[in-house]
């Protein structure tokens, strides 16, 4: 948003606090508009120009079935704060037989917005089973959605390396019941410490560790979504190494052969690892109140260092073979030969060499506009390095 500008056309459609119109694509931006967006939490948007208007930023999910499943998740979220508002707790074991009293379990369960998410998720899966590969997460959210749109996002990502996994339908339905409420349990901690911008102190970071029990807590009973689905919000900070919460389990670094079988109570199930894996992805990739988000070949590398430490050593391959490291649309610098520091966009995905896309410079060296050149990174005779710069 600091580059936005009056007088640029903006690219994707926003949207606010209730996915009502905020702002239509195709709009002139006004001072008045950008103050807007910036009030709104809005940290970056999707700007149309001449260079870059035949890219197309594809969203492994329509608009349509985007904000009805983020919807979905938020009026979920709604029902359950109101069934704790009156319910004093402050303590993990009180806060966790609060989550057991009949009223939270039925209020949650039989709540028409969570039979609506269950009942709407089949038309999601639908939409990324026609999809092979992550041209770009483009969803852009604000401070105020974040925990619903980081949701839907993670679930695009896990689905995607599900489908590339050969998992059945109804493993992929469990998995995106699990994904969409992987961060539930965070409405059992205070708002203060979930939002807060600096660091957590040692005993708020105890508090937050707790989220994957309370939404455990609250989805295990529930035969209609599976075990399976209650183990994501369970199990999805948890590490290959043993290092991570709230049981320190420990994985194999291989791929479940059973799929997604759930048997003990102490395994590390494979939907979860995938789950891991995504939510650290989208978090890092997003922009928070306390910092940007991070450049998404940055981010790639922090998956790729993670493999066999953090996060399953062959889910990781998986996941490199969906998700590229200069997705489309990105901005891009030369960092080597003749081009050397021109910059420009990733026009287009090479499908075969995800880390090699087609770029588009657009300014040379000086910063000085030029008409745009196409350069195809993964050719041989070429052998350009890029790297992101924003």
């Amino acid at each position: 948003m600091n580059n936005t500008e009056p007088g640029m056309i903006l690219g994707k459609t926003i949207y606010g606090y209730n996915y009502e119109v905020l702002l239509n694509k195709g709009v002139a931006l006004t001072n008045a508009y950008i103050n807007l967006l910036k009030n709104r939490g809005f940290v970056r948007i999707y700007v149309d120009d001449e260079e870059t208007a035949d890219i197309i930023l594809e969203d492994p999910v329509s608009e349509k079935i985007r904000i009805m499943s983020t919807k979905d998740i938020f009026k979920t979220y709604q029902v359950t704060r109101s069934s704790i508002a009156n319910i004093e707790a402050d303590t993990a074991e009180s806060i966790i037989k609060c989550i057991n009293t009949p009223k939270v379990k039925k209020s949650f369960q039989e709540s028409h917005a969570f039979k609506q998410l269950c009942n709407d998720i089949n038309y999601f899966v639908d939409e990324i089973m026609n999809q092979d590969i992550l041209s770009g997460l483009n969803s852009i959210k604000s401070f105020d959605n974040y925990t619903y749109e980081h949701s839907v996002d993670t679930a695009v990502i896990s689905l995607l390396i599900g489908k590339r996994l050969f998992l059945e339908k109804d493993k992929m339905v469990q998995m995106t019941i699990g994904e969409f409420l992987h961060d539930i349990g965070k409405i059992f901690i205070s708002e203060r410490i979930i939002n807060k911008p600096g660091k957590l102190t040692a005993e708020e970071f105890d508090m937050v560790k707790q989220h994957p029990t309370y939404g455990y807590e609250l989805l295990k009973d529930i035969q209609r979504i599976g075990t399976t689905s209650a183990h994501i919000p369970y199990q999805h900070h948890e590490r290959q190494d043993g290092a991570g919460y709230p049981r320190g389990l420990k994985g194999t670094n291989k791929l479940d052969k059973n799929g997604v079988a759930y048997t003990e109570q102490e395994k590390m199930i494979m939907i979860a690892e995938i789950a891991a894996l995504a939510d650290v992805y989208d978090a890092c990739s997003s922009d928070r109140p306390y910092r940007p988000g991070l450049l998404p070949d940055f981010v790639y590398e922090i998956i790729k260092s993670g493999a066999g430490s953090q996060f399953n050593k062959e889910l990781v391959d998986c996941f490199l073979s969906v998700v590229p490291k200069y997705p489309v649309g990105c901005e891009i610098k030369i960092k080597n030969g003749m081009y050397k520091d021109f910059t420009g966009v990733v026009s287009s995905l090479n499908i075969h060499e995800l880390s090699k896309p087609k770029v588009r410079l657009i300014y040379d060296d000086k910063k000085k506009k030029i008409n745009p050149i196409e350069i195809d990174s993964s050719s041989h005779s070429v052998c350009t390095e890029i790297e992101c710069i924003r």
